[in-house]
């Protein structure tokens, strides 16, 4: 009896397991990665003699960064910069990336775990089996070294970690597609055999490549026997982790998988990467200049360098620029700081030991703060004073968190000054009700916020804030709605183009309900402003620019630009709010200041602390102390047929030890076993503005489920129990 006790137990486990929530995200249609602000020479990264800058995986979070083991790869410097700072002459800027040995997941996790045709960790490839292979950063992309040569490139396709949530489950006869034209299909089981045993088949391109019969708790590596001119080429590895035999369908469960695509990069010299050439093309190290061309850093502009990495330039008589790169592909971006690594080559980030400060991050260095290249303007700093010798527990009031309010132009003023915004303030911070062109904006918990009424303790959440790009331009036919968010809709009633100017009568509601309408001249500013919000009055929370106003032959237009909104949800942040491990200190008008006042914190190694909020430290599973700051960003796609359930899944029903719970569409599960989410779940979001909204209050995730599970175990207990 008290074995099907525990089948049940583990039944629910399992399911539970499944169904609970991921750590919460920033929903993003694109991601902006930055590294460390060029501002005019007030922050110049890593400048030294002869270096006018230099980014780094350290610094600049495109670069490819291996925590656990310190890894790193690529480097961009700048030698050569004009007096204005806006010129970067020929040969003025160099990229180089090296190699480095990396070990397979599979081997760290279980060293009797080989792949074949690998590399011992001293660098010897070995045809019976080894655990390490040759990484590169490449164009801020990972790479493999195909055979360790550094010029012979192939993209890393997947790199599965330890983790639990990074399994995969395939049912017999499904197919996993893992990308670059790689499928591996579950062909079938034999749960007969000791140990049981898989039969798998890899294709590409639809063609099969290979298949093979694996046993659990055995490495499945597929080497190509020859790709880019190297042969006997691991490019396909997975590990067989059970095999499960059902009642109604058969699994095999596979983790650290990684496979790479089979079109090799080779880089030789003289060859040209957008405005680089190569200067030398070797098996350890490439280094490309910009041979033939000047680089211009002209205001608001974005320089294209190579691939996906570009200069950004402020558009601003002052010099500011950072390097980026733009991400775009389904799943979860991570949007780190600056790497504090207490390892050989040690790396403390604003580090000032006579201040008494271990660390420091800031707008400049960490690109999940809110920061406005145009102006310079930041807010928000995180900074750790009190360190332990270990680098491993930060101490009670160890660590602050503060940011700032910051006065900030309307787009729509900044385009033309004569354009004012109804009870806005002047850019001297006085508030005027007939019209003035600025706003106080503040970041708060890595996002951007506005400061109610001027006061940094009345909080609430910048939904939208369009540049004057003609692209950031928004077009209502007569009769259409947007969805700006937060529950704000706009909607383009009519026009009346017979006007002097050209009019648009709009109509601004919010969760359907109708706040306001006017009839608005076309090259003119529409306001909302709200009575009362947050205890605070006349607040401006909505404005736009009417652009132009069409009249064609089938239908009527109005195009907006500039437009902004807040959220009408304010947070009222007051001393001794809780905000997840701090604590307020100081809640005024101008600033806010936080500390883990109740508490240390731990840094344990492969750990991930929550700060507040998206803000988390991301730890090294290494006995070497690296850790940075981090948020993270969700660019959600459509998901089709058969995936592991990740929302919340409720169990109703009776707790019987058999049977599957699928949950469809509304994420419940009736029954117990494993839970499957069937259906399509799509769509994008605009980026940054579907986020949670901040509360005083934080609950530990987890909690309800939780309780959830030991109901569902008292009540297999107690069902089992009256059958005796």
């Amino acid at each position: 009896m008290s074995k099907k006790i525990l089948g049940i137990a583990l039944a629910v486990l399992m399911l539970l397991t499944i169904a609970l929530p991921a750590s919460a995200a920033i929903k993003a249609t694109s991601v902006e990665v930055r590294g460390t602000v060029y501002d005019n020479g007030t922050s110049a990264p890593n400048a030294a003699s002869g270096i006018i800058a230099r980014w780094d995986s350290y610094n600049f979070a495109g670069f490819w960064y291996d925590l656990k083991d310190g890894l790193m790869s690529e480097n961009l410097t700048i030698i050569s910069l004009s007096a204005d700072n806006r010129t970067i002459a020929q040969k003025g800027v160099y990229y180089n990336t090296t190699k480095a040995i990396k070990q397979y997941e599979v081997n760290g996790a279980n060293a009797s775990l080989v792949v074949e045709q690998a590399y011992t960790s001293g660098g010897v490839k070995t045809a019976s089996g080894a655990g390490y292979y040759y990484k590169i950063g490449w164009q801020a992309e990972p790479y493999v070294a195909i055979n360790g040569k550094a010029k012979k490139l192939a993209k890393l396709l997947i790199e599965q970690g330890k983790a639990s949530s990074e399994k995969k489950t395939l049912t017999v006869g499904e197919s996993w597609d893992i990308g670059g034209g790689w499928t591996l299909t579950a062909q079938s089981i034999d749960a007969k055999a000791s140990p049981r045993q898989a039969w798998l088949v890899l294709s590409k391109d639809g063609v099969k490549k290979d298949d093979k019969v694996i046993a659990q708790g055995s490495v499945y590596t597929y080497v190509e026997k020859s790709i880019g001119g190297e042969s006997d080429t691991p490019i396909f590895v997975t590990y067989i982790d059970s095999v499960f035999a059902g009642a109604t369908s058969d699994m095999v469960q596979l983790r650290y998988t990684w496979a790479v695509d089979t079109s090799v990069t080779e880089v030789k010299g003289g060859d040209k990467f957008g405005v680089f050439k190569v200067n030398d093309a070797g098996d350890t190290t490439l280094v490309l200049w910009n041979e033939d061309s000047s680089i211009s850093l002209s205001k608001d502009s974005t320089v294209d360098l190579m691939g996906n990495m570009k200069f950004k330039v402020a558009d601003n008589d002052t010099a500011r620029f950072y390097p980026m790169v733009t991400r775009t592909t389904v799943g979860t971006h991570e949007v780190r700081g600056e790497v504090y690594d207490n390892g050989t080559t040690a790396h403390y980030p604003n580090a000032n030991q006579a201040s008494g400060i271990e660390a420091r991050w800031d707008s400049y260095n960490f690109a999940g703060f809110w920061y406005d290249l145009k102006d310079g303007l930041m807010s928000e700093n995180l900074t750790i004073i009190s360190l332990s010798a270990d680098n491993r527990t930060i101490a009670q009031k160890g660590v602050y968190y503060n940011t700032t309010k910051a006065i900030k132009q309307y787009e729509v003023n900044g385009a033309n000054a004569s354009l004012v915004v109804e009870q806005a303030y002047t850019s001297g911070g006085v508030k005027t009700a007939s019209g003035a062109g600025y706003y106080y904006k503040i970041g708060w918990q890595a996002e951007p916020y506005v400061a109610i009424n001027g006061k940094a303790k009345k909080l609430a959440k910048l939904l939208i804030e369009q540049g004057k790009a003609s692209s950031e331009k928004k077009t209502l036919t007569v009769g259409e709605s947007w969805d700006i968010g937060g529950g704000w809709t706009l909607t383009a009633q009519s026009i009346d183009a017979k006007a002097s100017p050209r009019q648009a009568w709009l109509v601004l509601s919010k969760d359907g309900v109708k706040k306001d309408d006017k009839v608005i001249a076309q090259g003119s500013v529409y306001t909302y402003v709200e009575k009362s919000i947050g205890g605070e009055s006349d607040t401006p929370i909505f404005v736009t620019y009417i652009d132009s106003v069409f009249a064609g032959a089938t239908s009527d237009m109005v195009q907006l630009r500039y437009t902004w909104a807040v959220d009408t949800s304010v947070t009222e942040v007051k001393g001794g709010d809780k905000f997840g491990v701090f604590k307020v200190n100081d809640a005024g008008d101008t600033t806010l200041v936080l500390w883990n006042e109740d508490s240390s914190i731990s840094l344990s190694k492969d750990s991930t602390v929550d700060l507040m909020g998206n803000m988390k430290f991301k730890v090294a599973d290494n006995d070497t102390a690296r850790f940075y700051p981090k948020v993270d960003y969700e660019i959600a796609g459509a998901v089709t047929g058969t995936e592991t359930a990740t929302g919340t899944a409720a169990a109703t029903g009776t707790a019987a030890a058999t049977g599957t719970a699928k949950a469809t569409g509304t994420g419940k599960a009736t029954g117990t076993g494993t839970a499957v989410a069937t259906g399509t779940a799509a769509g994008t979001e605009a980026a940054q503005t579907a986020t949670p909204k901040p509360t005083a209050t934080a609950k530990e995730p987890g909690f309800e489920a939780g309780l959830a599970i030991a109901g569902l175990l008292a009540v297999a207990f107690l069902v089992l129990r009256q059958r005796k």
